[in-house]
């Protein structure tokens, strides 16, 4: 049985930032936060809290590492 509620659903969009953001990451570096974010409200109708929560939930994660003084998304250091 497929389980689809509100938990399975929050899971999924973490997942789609993922690899949006891992998938931007790719050729570079680092992107630009503000740029990011207001990308993924459009893309997901999320709300800029919502996105940062995900963000930080996903930067604990070690998936990347934001710099909110200098408004990017960076590669995690190895």
């Amino acid at each position: 049985m497929v389980r689809r509620d509100g938990a399975e659903a929050r899971k999924e969009r973490i997942q789609q930032i993922a690899q949006y953001i891992q998938a931007q990451l790719h050729d570079k570096q680092e992107i630009f936060l503000s740029k990011t974010i207001a990308e993924l409200q459009y893309k997901f109708g999320l709300t800029k809290e919502r996105i940062i929560e995900y963000l930080e939930i996903l930067e604990n994660l070690g998936q990347f590492t934001i710099d909110k003084e200098l408004d990017k998304i960076k590669k995690p250091t190895k």
